[in-house]
């Protein structure tokens, strides 16, 4: 879009010149509709932007925002969750997760084993239960 917009002042810019050499006012008169036609562009542009925007900001999951942060899960299946099983952070966030918790999203994560990140102080996700998920999957069929 930026290009064509380029082209049609440079356009206009010559069609200008043209008209101040040549003295024809018609000249002068096509090199303002071509400056017009690429503000109109520019405008144009713009607006399809802001909609795009406004669509995909409305299409983000209901966590979307970082700010609202999951509770923390209330269960006694710490004890008998693997201290080895893999868990998911983010970073400057206060929960940990399993990697199926909705909450995640796209967003960046890292990897730590259980234990490790409760010695850091991260506390489990209540969305998705990470301790009873872990628990869960340690019991024998």
């Amino acid at each position: 879009m930026l290009l064509v917009v380029l082209l049609l002042v440079l356009l206009a810019a010559g069609v200008l010149v043209a008209a101040v050499v040549g003295g024809d006012a018609e000249l002068a008169w096509l090199s303002v509709l071509a400056s017009v036609v690429a503000v109109g562009l520019l405008v144009a542009d713009r607006v399809r932007r802001r909609r795009e925007a406004v669509k995909r900001d409305a299409a983000e999951p209901p966590f979307a925002d970082i700010g609202e942060e999951p509770a923390e899960e209330r269960s006694n299946a710490a004890e008998a969750a693997r201290p080895d099983a893999q868990v998911l952070v983010i970073d400057e966030r206060p929960r940990y997760h399993v990697r199926t918790c909705e909450w995640i999203g796209s967003r960046k994560t890292v990897k730590l084993s259980l234990r490790e990140a409760r010695e850091l102080g991260f506390t489990p996700c209540a969305l998705c239960a990470p301790n009873a998920t872990i628990a869960a999957e340690v019991r024998p069929s």
